[in-house]
């Protein structure tokens, strides 16, 4: 962990979350219009508006330290943000291909978190908010995993 890490150090990191953190609910959305299956739709829904209360959360925090928070999608600027290639995915219709790119996407979504939660000095209620957020990520990226096998 960084001792020394800045203020404006931990909006940016934050910020960066939060835009990942929108990657997924826009991911999930776009997962729940392009499956035939009527539960992956419900699931995918579900997992979306989780992810729209996660970006919520971290923008009061961003808020509450200071910060403006951004108010984008990273999905024009990088190619390996967590939702880039979901739409190719799509083209095959192929419902198992899509639970696999939102359990690739969720994985990105740990490695976010774990990146800033082990490398950034946070305030505990910060800390405890990113903690309990990726906990519900390895549940519903354990989901997916599960759901890959079966659909």
């Amino acid at each position: 962990m960084e001792a020394g890490t800045t203020n404006g150090e931990i909006l940016n990191r934050l910020n960066t979350l939060l835009t990942r953190t929108r990657d997924g609910e826009w991911g999930y959305q776009e997962a729940a219009e392009n499956v035939k299956d009527t539960e992956l739709k419900s699931l995918f829904l579900t997992q979306s508006r989780q992810r729209g209360e996660f970006a919520a959360e971290i923008d009061r925090e961003i808020r509450m330290l200071g910060g403006d928070p951004e108010t984008t999608t990273s999905l024009a600027a990088d190619l390996h943000r967590a939702w880039i290639n979901i739409k190719t995915t799509f083209t095959g219709n192929d419902d198992k291909a899509v639970v696999e790119e939102c359990k690739r996407g969720d994985g990105q979504a740990l490695d976010d978190y774990q990146e800033i939660l082990k490398n950034t000095y946070l305030m505990a209620s910060t800390r405890e908010l990113l903690l309990n957020q990726k906990e519900r990520i390895e549940s519903a990226h354990a989901s997916m995993g599960r759901l890959a096998k079966v659909v």
